[in-house]
């Protein structure tokens, strides 16, 4: 029993893809010609109208009913996929075992079509009823499927081209399949990739769920791939027996034989007691298998972590201990040079869904595309995507809104222009900003500013990375990314924008949210007081203040909000006092507090202190020395406003 070896050379492993993808193609040839002649045998005609097979509401009820375990971890993945593909005339539908569609989320235009029609709850999409299509010959095959355009049996869906993959549950059976459709202009393999991202993703909820009183484990040959969906997981009882392994551990594996119980002993060259505590300490180890194969592990759904060598560990009592790049440390020497190394808070449920996805994406080699609005966060979204996967490599950004027409070539290309990067073999010697991409990430930095002639030269950069033919050694581009304060949708509709260019850009969308939606505010607050002030930190009443404010900016606005609360900070603790009494007092008018009114002297006195504060820039510690009051006094007056 033998772990996957994944130290393949550069060599080896292009002749690996290329052979799978040579084989894929064949087979999904050969399956078109089965399922055309299935179809006949069901004395279909092509030239005729698909049966328009759709159950009775009764029926559905029932199926609704039956599927509702599967559709709580379906649903989420299907709207998050509907988000990525958007565009016009497309639709993402989930359906269940017996090819029936439960729910569908269509565009207006989708909706108004014959197909749209067509592709509804209840509707029935098997070969007998629909001909050849993704979903019944993803029923029937048990694999993902493309069917675009004319291979479809009936010549009425020659229009179309449609992506779809089915859902395994824990013990192999096909529970609900995912489609993605859209209109049959171009055949997309990395939409086939979005829809099973999404299947995948299902799956392992599936399987955590149904393992939830057990240890979930996960591990893979690299340790940056345990959060991803390819990473084997095993379901792990208290006593070191193995409960259940996912379709990864299984081939990674290569067969593991559950039908009776098999201990962790039996598989991995260290004792599960030995292991255990520093996978319940948030850590990440190195093990062998007893073949002699090193996989990285850890335990499902931990947070921060350090790598542990399990076998120097045994060779010595000293660990030898490497920190993940990602993680946030600080320089133990003079505290004086201590740089503190910047977090990506990303806590908010909706925002950890688009990252891990994009993160699925990068593996898979499609896009990513950033929408959030100006000081969002955009390009540190971009860099914490690239360190976590490629952070030996460059991160080369492109800020858009500064090429135009006359200067792109330059800017893009370097002196040498256009000929030193596409023929590399040539005599010219180039070092453009593209060239000390390759082999790391390019972020274009506010697409919607790109004149089209940047955009053509763009496109043909993408698709030279797409195609991956790099003379003379150089390799491709690793990791594209993009951003704009638009979503992609708007982008598609404007007419500065051409679509082949955003075509070659579409894969994994991340949305960031506004601070008025973000979950996680405390935690983001939090993080940026310790940036720019470790020494100082935020009273709960005080987080409490800050996140009840009206926020319609961004990240950047509660940054230098945060920075202003410490210019006027009389102490290592900032109070809800100042935070309230910062943005309530207005520089009008002043007014007494309602308790002070009532009285000359306290009125008086009131707006002497509200006048000190607002000469002084709002500085606590100044207006209690030049009045020879407390701080306290000073907060309860501002506060009152």
């Amino acid at each position: 029993m033998t772990l996957f070896n994944g130290n393949l050379s550069g060599d080896q492993g292009d002749q690996l893809a290329q052979t799978a993808l040579g084989t894929e193609i064949e087979i999904s040839q050969a399956s078109l010609a089965d399922s055309w002649k299935r179809s006949s045998s069901f004395g279909l005609d092509p030239n005729g109208k698909p049966v328009d097979a759709v159950i009775s509401e009764t029926e559905l009820y029932y199926s609704n009913q039956k599927n509702e375990y599967v559709a709580q971890f379906v649903m989420p993945e299907l709207e998050l996929l509907y988000n990525q593909i958007a565009g016009t005339n497309f639709m993402v539908a989930y359906a269940d075992s017996a090819g029936v569609v439960i729910n569908a989320l269509r565009d207006e235009d989708f909706k108004n079509s014959d197909a749209g029609k067509a592709v509804i709850p209840g509707s029935i999409w098997t070969e007998e009823y629909r001909g050849t299509n993704a979903l019944g010959l993803c029923l029937h095959t048990g694999s993902s499927q493309i069917v675009a355009g004319r291979e479809h049996f009936f010549r009425k869906l020659g229009n179309l081209s449609c992506f779809a993959a089915p859902i395994y549950n824990p013990n192999n059976e096909i529970v609900g399949m995912i489609d993605a459709t859209s209109d049959a202009s171009s055949r997309q393999h990395h939409t086939l990739a979005l829809v099973k991202l999404a299947c995948k993703n299902v799956e392992n909820r599936l399987f955590t769920d149904a393992f939830e009183h057990s240890l979930i484990i996960s591990f893979h040959a690299r340790h940056e791939y345990l959060g991803t969906t390819s990473a084997a997981l095993l379901a792990i009882d208290e006593h070191g027996f193995i409960d259940g392994a996912n379709t990864n551990a299984k081939m990674m594996l290569n067969g593991l034989n559950l039908s009776h119980k098999r201990h962790f002993g039996d598989i991995f060259s260290i004792p599960f007691s030995s292991i255990i505590t520093r996978l319940s300490s948030n850590e990440i180890i190195r093990i062998h298998d007893v073949m002699g194969s090193a996989v990285f592990m850890a335990m499902k759904e931990s947070t921060t972590k350090r790598i542990v060598d399990m076998d120097l560990q045994s060779r010595s009592k000293a660990p030898n201990i490497k920190l993940l790049p990602q993680v946030s440390q600080t320089d133990k020497k003079d505290p004086e040079s201590v740089k503190i190394k910047r977090s990506y808070i990303a806590e908010d449920a909706g925002l950890k869904r688009h990252l891990l996805m994009a993160k699925n994406a990068l593996k898979y080699e499609l896009p990513v595309f950033i929408e959030g609005a100006r000081g969002s966060g955009k390009k540190a979204t971009a860099t914490e995507l690239h360190k976590l996967l490629f952070c030996e490599q460059p991160f080369v950004e492109i800020k858009c809104n500064l090429l135009t027409a006359e200067n792109y070539e330059e800017m893009l290309f370097g002196e040498s222009g256009r000929l030193a990067y596409f023929q590399p073999s040539s005599s010219i010697f180039s070092v453009s900003l593209l060239d000390k991409a390759r082999n790391g990430s390019l972020f274009l930095n506010g697409i919607e500013a790109l004149p089209i002639v940047a955009q053509k030269a763009l496109i043909q950069v993408l698709e030279e990375r797409q195609e991956a033919q790099i003379d003379q050694g150089k390799t491709e581009i690793s990791a594209v990314f993009s951003s704009s304060r638009l979503s992609f949708k708007a982008l598609k509709a404007s007419e500065d924008l051409d679509p082949v260019f955003l075509e070659a850009l579409q894969g994994s969308q991340v949305v960031l949210p506004d601070l008025s939606q973000r979950l996680d505010f405390r935690l983001l607050a939090t993080e940026l007081l310790y940036q720019v002030s470790p020494s100082h930190k935020f009273s709960k009443s005080a987080l409490d203040a800050l996140q009840k404010r009206d926020w319609p900016g961004h990240v950047k606005q509660l940054k230098r909000t945060i920075q202003m609360l410490l210019a006027n900070a009389d102490g290592p603790i900032i109070r809800a006092e100042a935070i309230s009494g910062g943005t309530q007092l207005k520089s009008e008018e002043l007014t007494p507090c309602i308790s002070c009114s009532n009285s000359p002297i306290r009125k008086e006195s009131c707006i002497l202190i509200k006048k000190t504060w607002l000469e002084t820039g709002g500085n606590v510690s100044l207006v209690s020395r030049r009045l020879g009051v407390s701080r306290t006094t000073i907060y309860k007056h501002l506060s009152s406003e």
